[in-house]
Parts: structure tokens; C-alpha cells; sequence
């Protein structure tokens, strides 16, 4: 009886208080969601409801890597950093690249292992729209997932990518918009393969841009990672 006049008592004052928001999930934290294997950040006290930012590694490369840096990203958003499907090096990579493949055969393996992590990303995201970006193959990811999800994406911010054929939107179909960044001294992949993705997606009435940074090459410079992050920023939600 005392237990109960207790918590009788207790509960109107309980009723009539705010409700106290959820503590943060502690991070990083290290998940798999369709076969997808992520780290997960959240910064500036974000948690599952915050909006989604996806940065995509490129070859030889791996998440782990990233989270120093990511981790500082100076917004309440949820961060995921997935990790590629098959060893390479001392990382991984997201797909098959050799000289000599034709675009049809470049384009179906981009595509299969867009479809992969596409996987993962969705279920990650719920019914939240995502921020994706990404370096090299991350990049040709990232221009791959603007192409086949416009719903599902708010912005994508390839870097130093490209697009393949079979990818690239076609019949005015509708992508999310495009924000690429590209040095014009890349000798992995060229600029002018950036430029020709970017006019493709604006040909077909797509709103897509690439910022050029002179005499840089395969890598991101500070300069770069300063644009990028003040790009996707830009792209939040006011809120946010």
C-alpha cells in the first residue's frame, strides 16, 4: 500500500514536467545494418534522430581511419562511416578498378556495390533523408547513390570522383543535387572525369556543381576538407 500510494503520488508531478531528452548513444560505436559494416559518431550531443551524414573511404582506406577528424565536425548530425566490402592493403575497397575495363563493366561494378551499401545506408537512415560524401571510390559512390536515390538524399559531395556511363541519369530522369570538389593535378582520376559527371547530371536538368582546386591531385587537402564541411553544413536543416 505504501509502495503504491508512493508512486501515486509521485507521478502527476512527473506528468507535469517536460519530458527529459534521451542521452546520446555513446560513440563511436560500431554497428552492422544489412550486411553494412559502420562506425557511427555523434557529435555535439547528436543522437538517432539527427540528421545522417554518410562519408564514404576510398580504396585501401578504412573508417577507423576517419573518425579522428569526422568526430570534431562541428553540427549536431549523426556520422557513419562505412567500411568497404573486400580487403585491400591494409584497408578496403568498394569494387573492382583495373585498367582495360570497359564503361559497361566498370558501371555494373560500381553499381553492384552501390546497391550493397545502399543497402545499409536505408536501414541506417529510416525515414530520415541522407547526406552522403565521399573520397575516390567513395566519390564514385557518392555520385552513384545522388543518381539512384534523388528521394532519399539531400545532397551528395563527391570527391575526386567520377561517375560511370550506365550510372550517369538519362531521359531527364531526377537526381539529388551535387556539390563535387576536384583538384585539376589528380593523376588517379582525372579532373576531367569529374567535369564530364557534372555536365552529364546538368544536361539532363539536374542541379550539379564541381569546385576546381588548382595544381592539387589525388588527395584531400585542408582547403578541401574546409569547403567540404562548410558545404554540408550549409545543408542542414536551419535547426540543426
Amino acid at each position: 500500500m505504501l509502495l503504491g500510494l508512493g508512486a501515486a503520488a509521485i507521478a502527476p508531478h512527473a506528468a507535469g514536467c517536460s519530458r527529459a531528452r534521451p542521452s546520446p548513444p555513446p560513440w563511436p560505436r560500431t554497428s552492422t545494418h544489412e550486411g553494412v559494416e559502420m562506425i557511427e559518431l555523434f557529435p555535439q550531443d547528436a543522437d538517432e534522430s539527427s540528421p545522417l551524414v554518410v562519408a564514404i573511404h576510398g580504396m585501401g582506406d578504412r573508417p577507423d581511419r576517419w573518425v579522428d577528424d569526422w568526430r570534431r565536425f562541428p553540427a549536431r548530425v549523426q556520422i557513419a562511416l562505412p567500411r568497404a566490402f573486400d580487403p585491400h592493403g591494409t584497408g578496403f575497397s568498394w569494387f573492382r578498378f583495373e585498367d582495360g575495363m570497359t564503361d559497361e563493366q566498370f558501371g555494373s561494378a560500381v553499381g553492384d556495390a552501390e546497391a550493397r551499401l545502399w543497402k545499409g545506408i536505408a536501414k541506417l537512415a529510416g525515414k530520415r533523408r541522407a547526406i552522403v560524401t565521399g573520397f575516390s571510390q567513395g566519390g564514385i559512390l557518392s555520385f552513384a547513390i545522388a543518381s539512384r536515390h534523388p528521394d532519399q538524399i539531400v545532397r551528395a559531395f563527391p570527391v575526386a570522383g567520377s561517375c560511370p556511363g550506365p550510372l550517369l541519369p538519362q531521359n531527364k530522369a531526377r537526381t539529388a543535387p551535387i556539390r563535387a570538389f576536384h583538384g585539376t593535378a589528380d593523376r588517379v582520376l582525372d579532373v576531367k572525369w569529374g567535369r564530364e559527371a557534372v555536365h552529364a547530371f546538368k544536361e539532363q536538368g539536374n542541379d550539379a556543381e564541381m569546385r576546381e582546386y588548382e595544381g592539387v591531385g589525388h588527395t584531400i587537402t585542408s582547403r578541401i576538407h574546409d569547403d567540404l564541411w562548410s558545404a554540408i553544413q550549409e545543408a542542414l536543416p536551419p535547426s540543426t
